[in-house]
């Protein structure tokens, strides 16, 4: 079946409109990481600016000073936490702003054409119809797109 699907890629399949795709697809997710990344730095300014309103409470003698320490350990608390979860998201973010062409499960490009690297569930999802398994060793698989081949689509 692997060696069916490849032949398939081989001549179906448009090399430069996957990359396209894929490039689309990345540049998607990038936006999506770099929001979450904003969404999280704004977050975090948030619970600063309550933890400085916090504070002018304690001075201007609105809560006393136990309450305001209460209030201050878990603020810095929480700001340790989302500091280092915003730095964990920049770096997912750099990593994802450096890859040029993301893989395709199960394909990847070699000089210039998709080579078949694995065949995997989502490449069998992607490709095949229907599989049909006949007694002594005869399966027949039926293709999402025609079958240029004729007989190709049997194994």
């Amino acid at each position: 079946m692997k060696k069916a699907l490849q032949m398939m890629i081989d001549v179906l399949v448009d090399s430069r409109k996957v990359v396209d795709m894929q490039r689309e697809k990345q540049a998607e997710r990038l936006k999506q990481a770099e929001k979450h990344l904003s969404d999280m730095e704004h977050s975090r300014e948030l619970i600063e600016k309550d933890l400085r309103e916090a504070y002018e409470n304690y001075k201007l003698g609105m809560t006393d000073k136990e309450t305001y320490l209460e209030q201050r350990k878990t603020y810095e608390h929480v700001l340790a936490c989302m500091q280092e979860n915003i730095e964990k998201q920049k770096t997912a973010v750099s990593k994802m702003a450096d890859v040029d062409v993301p893989e395709v499960g199960g394909l990847e490009m070699l000089e210039g054409q998709l080579k078949l690297t694995e065949l995997n569930r989502e490449m069998v999802d992607a490709f095949v119809e229907e599989i049909v398994v006949y007694a002594k060793d005869r399966v027949e698989i039926k293709w999402k797109f025609k079958d240029e081949f004729g007989e190709v689509g049997r194994v």
